[in-house]
């Protein structure tokens, strides 16, 4: 996508946001608002390259948590991993889908336009979803990486998109609960004691 298509698409989302809060905002407002900023932000970052330079910070840290444990890993041009296995060499790329790009835009789309929240906690949980968020992703990548050095290349496809991707999408979850349904569910509750129709 060019800069001007992304232009105009963010012109469009800002007029479909103004016209829903004109009309009380309600759910779809909120859906509106939250996936298309996740969307527009993910198109920016495409654009703007973020998920190369997410990659490339997040191969940078496992390569110094390799040498940490022995593991003789090499960055290779900047979002690769070049990662001894017991056949010689694996080279995993950190793609879009691996850089936590689209799950952190998700997050963000979500939680800034949560209604229930006051704007200075809503920073402040973004903040520490995102440091979450990043945390698990390379916990996601280290678990990758150690699966193929100790099984070998026949275990990229599992470690990829079945045990990796499980443990991520765990976290993920525990990460929403956090930082939006409990207290949510916290609101909710006062919200009946308040009104005093509670369930004792």
């Amino acid at each position: 996508m060019s800069t001007g298509a992304l232009s105009l698409a963010v012109a469009l989302y800002l007029v479909g946001l103004l016209l829903l809060r004109k009309q009380r905002y309600g759910l779809l407002g909120y859906l509106w608002g939250a996936f298309g900023f996740a969307a527009l932000l993910v198109l920016a970052g495409l654009i703007g390259q973020w998920n190369e330079a997410l990659g490339e910070l997040q191969a940078g840290i496992l390569v110094a948590l390799g040498s940490i444990f022995g593991l003789g890993l090499e960055v290779l041009a900047k979002t690769s991993i070049v990662t001894p296995d017991p056949s010689g060499w694996s080279v995993l790329n950190i793609g879009i889908e691996c850089s936590s790009l689209i799950e952190a835009s998700v997050f963000a789309g979500l939680l800034l336009f949560y209604p229930r929240f006051p704007p200075g906690e809503r920073m402040l949980r973004l903040m520490a979803g995102l440091g979450a968020t990043f945390l698990l992703n390379l916990a996601r990548l280290s678990i990758i990486v150690g699966m193929v050095a100790t099984l070998g290349k026949p275990a990229v496809p599992w470690a990829h998109t079945v045990v990796g991707r499980l443990i991520f999408f765990l976290g993920i979850v525990v990460v929403y609960w956090r930082m939006m349904t409990m207290p949510t569910l916290r609101l909710v509750r006062r919200d009946l004691e308040v009104s005093g129709r509670a369930v004792r």
